[in-house]
């Protein structure tokens, strides 16, 4: 007999903004974060942050927040070298 699997989908509140979210972790190519393309670094500048999954709109913000600091830094080397 076939047993019909279901895939885990769970509500969640971004740890940043407490808006709820679903997170799809039983089918992450479906899930909300696959929207948002990270490097390593800026996922683990957002690991050092927040213990767990964070919205799409925060994923956004947090990525453009770690370029701007990473953009920020070679400006004040190209400043200092001067």
């Amino acid at each position: 007999m076939y047993k019909m699997q279901y895939t885990k989908h769970e509500s969640k509140n971004c740890p940043r903004c407490e808006s709820l979210f679903e997170c799809k972790s039983g089918s992450i190519l479906l899930c909300q974060c696959q929207t948002v393309i990270l490097s390593a670094e800026q996922i683990e500048y957002m690991y050092m942050q927040y213990d767990d999954c964070l919205c799409a709109k925060c994923l956004l913000e947090v990525r453009a927040e770690f370029n701007c600091m990473q953009h920020t830094n070679k400006l004040n080397k190209i400043v200092a070298f001067r």
